[in-house]
């Protein structure tokens, strides 16, 4: 029997609602007016133990409550069966520069990732790892408006080879079979080798928008982030949060019909040095607090090769753990992803060499999303290093040029 609240958690579980600008009538990089009351106009749900199910009578309202530049706060509510009453809960949420978004609720249950159409229209997939999986997908207008006419949403079903790339080790293969899909939902199994040489069988399940962008989570609590590169080759990251083996991330190329593994000519970024966090915004509890700069956290980046790196977050604050490694991975140029074993989740977005914007979901349960902006802290060369690259005699009074010190 169909459990509605446990199902209904959508947009108040951890949503992620990545709102992507290739089918976005706003210009790239502008900020949408989101605040107003939003209208379901389909939500599906499947699950291995209920399939494919049509739940959109059961969602009552959805309303963007407040926003602040690109953070924002609401309620949303829904029919309860198990109680016979409506239930209403809150969410956050942070538009990245791109137009994506990340947002979670009280519970801090699920995550969730979509596309926006235009100012007034976005699809969203709400991702359940631990219950499957279980993925829930709707498309919501603002109330009085129209949607735009549907295209056609890209057919996965069939066979697909997998390839997982780490770093500093070997790549391993193994196989997606998609047997099932409708419209943007499919599900299906995979079988994987691990870098231990044992076989990894999974349930996988997720959705593919008309643009290709794609998104997925296993019943190991992994998920997928990819776009299709023509109807053949999927080009994703793939991350483990909290893996017990300390894996974390991973490349993760999927092709079929005998497709080679495109190559890809992306360069990225040098992430290298210390990033202190110039501003921090917190949305939790329906309320949106700018804390300006952080001066007792900040991220060290290292260990980098090719589009993975390292990440330590250090800490002051008394009774917090002053270092946590984390590991990342690029999927764009400019977009990279990084988990580790607390399980929090961070997307960043490369806004140029010096600046860096973090969407930070912490997964704690107290609904609690940053979205920082980092800087590149200023390198500042010890004496010692100073003197030893000055070769000029000490009774040489001559001033010595500043540029050749720096």
């Amino acid at each position: 029997m169909r459990n509605i609240r446990m199902h209904l958690r959508i947009i108040t579980g951890i949503l992620v609602i990545l709102l992507v600008g290739g089918i976005m009538s706003v210009s790239a990089g502008a900020i949408p007016d989101l605040k107003g009351s939003w209208t379901g106009i389909s939500v599906e749900q499947y699950s291995p133990a209920g399939g494919f199910e049509n739940l959109t009578a059961d969602l009552e309202s959805f309303q963007i409550t407040g926003q602040d530049g690109s953070v924002y706060v609401g309620k949303e509510t829904f029919y309860d069966q198990p109680t016979g009453k409506n239930v209403t809960e809150i969410f956050s949420g942070a538009i990245s520069p791109d137009g994506r978004t990340y947002e979670l609720d009280n519970e801090g249950s699920g995550i969730s990732f979509g596309e926006i159409v235009s100012d007034h229209e976005f699809y969203n997939t709400m991702l359940f790892a631990e219950r499957g999986p279980m993925i829930i997908s709707f498309h919501m207008v603002k109330s009085g408006t129209n949607a735009s006419p549907f295209s056609e949403v890209p057919k996965l079903i069939g066979t697909w080879n997998l390839t997982h790339n780490r770093k500093n080790s070997a790549s391993t293969t193994g196989h997606i079979t998609i047997d099932k899909q409708q419209g943007r939902i499919w599900s299906g199994t995979e079988s994987v080798l691990d870098d231990d040489g044992t076989t990894i069988n999974l349930t996988l399940a997720g959705t593919v928008g008309e643009t290709g962008r794609l998104y997925a989570t296993s019943s190991d609590g992994a998920y997928m982030f990819g776009s299709l590169a023509g109807d053949n080759s999927i080009q994703s990251a793939f991350i483990i949060p909290g893996d017990t083996d300390w894996t974390y991330v991973v490349d993760r190329v999927v092709t079929k019909n005998k497709t080679s593994i495109p190559q890809s000519d992306l360069s990225y970024p040098v992430m290298a040095g210390d990033w202190k966090i110039d501003n921090r915004n917190v949305i939790e509890n329906g309320k949106i607090t700018n804390v300006g700069p952080v001066s007792d956290e900040w991220v060290s980046f290292s260990n980098q090769t090719g589009k993975f790196f390292t990440a330590v977050r250090h800490n002051r604050i008394a009774g917090v753990l002053p270092d946590m490694e984390v590991s990342g991975v690029f999927r764009l140029a400019n977009e990279a992803f990084l988990t580790g074993a607390d399980s929090e989740i961070v997307i960043y977005h490369v806004l140029d060499n010096s600046s860096i914007e973090a969407i930070v979901n912490r997964k704690d349960k107290n609904a609690s999303l940053y979205l920082d902006l980092l800087t590149r802290k200023p390198h500042i060369k010890l004496f010692s290093d100073v003197f030893n690259n000055i070769s000029v005699r000490w009774w040489d009074a001559r001033p010595y040029p500043i540029k050749h010190i720096l």
